[in-house]
This record gives C-alpha cells, sequence and structure tokens, in this order.
C-alpha cells in the first residue's frame, strides 16, 4: 500500500481544495486517491459502518457537518478564548506558534507523571464548558460510536482503576502557527504510548472537530503517501535526515467550516497542517482513536 517517490522525473504535484458537497453520503475520490463520505450530523445512525470502512481502507475520510449549533460554538470559542473555566494550557514547540487546552500525550513526561490528575480535572472543565447530554465528550461521543456500530468512543481508561486519558484536547494554531508532515501511527514509538500499547491495536485514526476556521490557510492536507501500522517512522524527530519531499506528492486540503468534524485515517497518510494567516485563531478539537485490543470500544486520547 506504500507510495513511493521515483527518481528521476517527477511529475507536477497536484493538489485539490475541498469543497463541502451538498450529495449526502456518496463516495467522492478527490485527486484520484483520497476516498472521502460527507453527511450531516442527523444522518450519523445511517452510516453505522463508517470506523469499519476506515480501518479497511475503504475510506481515507468521513466528513460530519453540523455537529453543533452556530450559537452553541459562538459562546464556547468565546469562553476559551477568556480561559473560562482556567484550563491547563501547555505548547507546542514555539516554532509551530500554537497552543493546546489539555496536555497532548506526544509531549508529555515520558512516566505521565501527574497526567491522570489532570486528565480528571479536564473532564470536570469540559463538564462546565457545555454541561449535560451536549458536553463535548458525551455529545461528540455518541454522535461516533452511531459511526463504530454503536460500539462506545470513549477516554481510553489508564493503567490504575478509575484513570482516564484525555479524551480530547483543544488547540489554538495563531498566525503562522502550522505542524510538519507526520504520520499518526508514529506516535505509537514514543514512551508516553507504553501503557496504551497494551490496550489499543496499532492503527490510529483521529478527530479534528473544527470550532472557528482561520481567515487564511490552517488547512489539513493529505498526501497520497502511506505507511502501515507495523512500518511507523518518526518523521517529526529532528534528528530524522531523510524525509519525504511533499512537494512532489498530489494532495488534498480540507479547511473544514466551523461545526464540522473530519475523521481520518491518519494513521497511515502523511498529513499536515498549512501555516494559518491572519489573525483569527483557528481553534480544534482534536483526538487520536484506536480500537481496543479485545474491540468492544474504541478509545480516545488527546
Amino acid at each position: 500500500m506504500n507510495s513511493e517517490i521515483s527518481s528521476g522525473s517527477v511529475p507536477a504535484k497536484s493538489t485539490h481544495d475541498w469543497q463541502p458537497c451538498s450529495a449526502s453520503g456518496g463516495v467522492r475520490v478527490l485527486n484520484g486517491f483520497l476516498k472521502v463520505i460527507e453527511f450531516d450530523a442527523a444522518e450519523c445512525t445511517r452510516h453505522a459502518d463508517a470506523f469499519e470502512r476506515l480501518r479497511r481502507g475503504e475510506l481515507q475520510a468521513v466528513i460530519v457537518h453540523n455537529m453543533y449549533e452556530q450559537a452553541a460554538l459562538h459562546g464556547l470559542v468565546e469562553r476559551l478564548e477568556r480561559r473560562d473555566p482556567v484550563f491547563l494550557q501547555t505548547w507546542f514547540p514555539e516554532k509551530f506558534r500554537s497552543w493546546f487546552y489539555g496536555r497532548n500525550l506526544n509531549l508529555s513526561r515520558p512516566g505521565l507523571d501527574g497526567y491522570f490528575d489532570e486528565a480528571a480535572q479536564f473532564h470536570r472543565q469540559l463538564e462546565s464548558l457545555l454541561p449535560g447530554p451536549q458536553g463535548l465528550v458525551q455529545h461528540v461521543g455518541r454522535l461516533l460510536a452511531q459511526l463504530d456500530g454503536g460500539r462506545p468512543v470513549r477516554a481510553a481508561p489508564g493503567p490504575l482503576p478509575g484513570q482516564n486519558y484525555m479524551f480530547t484536547t483543544f488547540r489554538a494554531h495563531l498566525e503562522g502557527g502550522y505542524i510538519p508532515p507526520h504520520f499518526d501511527n508514529e506516535q505509537t514509538l514514543r514512551p508516553t504510548y507504553r501503557n496504551l500499547h497494551e490496550i489499543v491495536e496499532l492503527h490510529m485514526t483521529s478527530f479534528v472537530l473544527a470550532l472557528t476556521q482561520a481567515e487564511d490557510g490552517g488547512a489539513l492536507e493529505v498526501f497520497n503517501l502511506t505507511e502501515e501500522p507495523a512500518a511507523a517512522r518518526m518523521l517529526s524527530d529532528d534528528r530524522v535526515l531523510v524525509k519525504p519531499d511533499v512537494s512532489a506528492l498530489d494532495s488534498v486540503s480540507f479547511r473544514l467550516p466551523a461545526g464540522s468534524l473530519i475523521l481520518l485515517d491518519s494513521g497511515r497518510y502523511l498529513h499536515r497542517l498549512t501555516p494559518v494567516r491572519g489573525a483569527r485563531k483557528r481553534w480544534t478539537a482534536c483526538s487520536f482513536m484506536a480500537l481496543s485490543r479485545n474491540r468492544d470500544a474504541t478509545y480516545c486520547w488527546g
């Protein structure tokens, strides 16, 4: 399934800018390689096999529109801007001009010291941000479960009883903020994933829920280059000298409207966030996901 860049003459790269489709549920093949379906959140029960199709490679992306009403999103983003509640704030490396509310597992301490106490506090704050059935964990988890045949979608359990990983994190990307090309499966090579290795399958997917859209840029760009889970490579490490030449790879770029969510086969497919342009922050809620080893749940972590 791997795509390789041949030596010698390289054809010109083709980039496809995704545009929302009014037709619901049909498979679209974007730029000749990326198979996508999209539909409204009210139709999730009609697509109960969406996760399985992602896992089998029959789809690479699932886009769900109108996860939240615009009024609820505006109120949520206003509170995030005020840091209300006072979420734990952590940072990407400085050059990426971005931060988290919550703690990203990739950037956590190897022994996860204090992580699960932080996660418990983070989940309490999420409840106060959007209480009740519209709460992010409850509402997003319920709709995602509908796309997984009713299989629960929830925060991954920690190593001790009562512990859970953070269901998600919020990400704020400032002007110039970006994330370099990477495969999400490379995360399994990090020490912070030691406990998760024991309870989840290797292949990872992810979701991105758009809370705002940047004025320009800030696109999720997916490249026509794949790696299988067992062949994970640590591309994001600065010590890696040979990296894919993305200038020669066909790609599809997604700029999601606020309230839309994308499920992506981000473990297999090389992807990046292109630089944000303009003063408006790009706010998202993002999670990584994998099937539990006994396949009775899909586990999330931020």
